[in-house]
């Protein structure tokens, strides 16, 4: 009983400290959440002002479909969602732990930087080149050790001030 519970907190330790990278090198990120149920991953990014998405849904869906297939890629979970609270539309994204790489999450992140360059919310973050690819290495690390892990709690990262919140459930 003491084993399997030391693993469990292992593997939840494990997911934490790899929503955790994400948020740190990717401060576009307003949330990072894994969904222990159906293995995913959700990315939420927080846009300011009321936004209809649905023409840039239509540049995104598109790209990460050719990253996939480029990267031979089977994909199982792959949605886009959106919705409007208060003056703030948030981009989800939900992605199968399985087949989710960093170099797509930097993908998603360039586009919408480059589209919602003043409407994005972020935080500010001082890290240098150094620092990035340092970051890179590790969430791509992270991903192909914990992509076969069965993590047996749902784990959210979010952003709060220049804080990454984590909290496991």
């Amino acid at each position: 009983m003491l084993n399997k519970l030391s693993k469990d907190l292992r593997l939840v330790s494990d997911g934490a400290d790899l929503l955790t990278s994400i948020l740190i090198r990717y401060s576009e990120l307003g949330s990072v959440h894994y969904e222990c149920e159906q293995h995913v991953l959700k990315f939420a990014f927080m846009i300011r002002q009321q936004k209809n998405l649905a023409p840039f849904e239509d540049i995104l869906r598109p790209a990460l479909e050719l990253y996939h297939h480029l990267e031979g890629q089977t994909v199982r979970v792959f949605e886009i969602t959106c919705r409007t609270e208060e003056n703030v539309t948030v981009l989800t994204v939900v992605r199968d732990l399985e087949s989710v790489r960093q170099r797509e999450v930097g993908l998603m992140v360039e586009l919408l930087r480059r589209k919602f360059e003043k409407e994005l919310v972020y935080d500010e973050m001082n890290l240098d080149h150094e620092d990035l690819t340092y970051q890179e290495e590790i969430i791509s690390q992270m991903l192909t050790s914990i992509k076969l892990m069965d993590i047996p709690r749902n784990v959210l990262a979010l952003r709060d001030e220049g804080r990454v919140l984590v909290f496991n459930n």
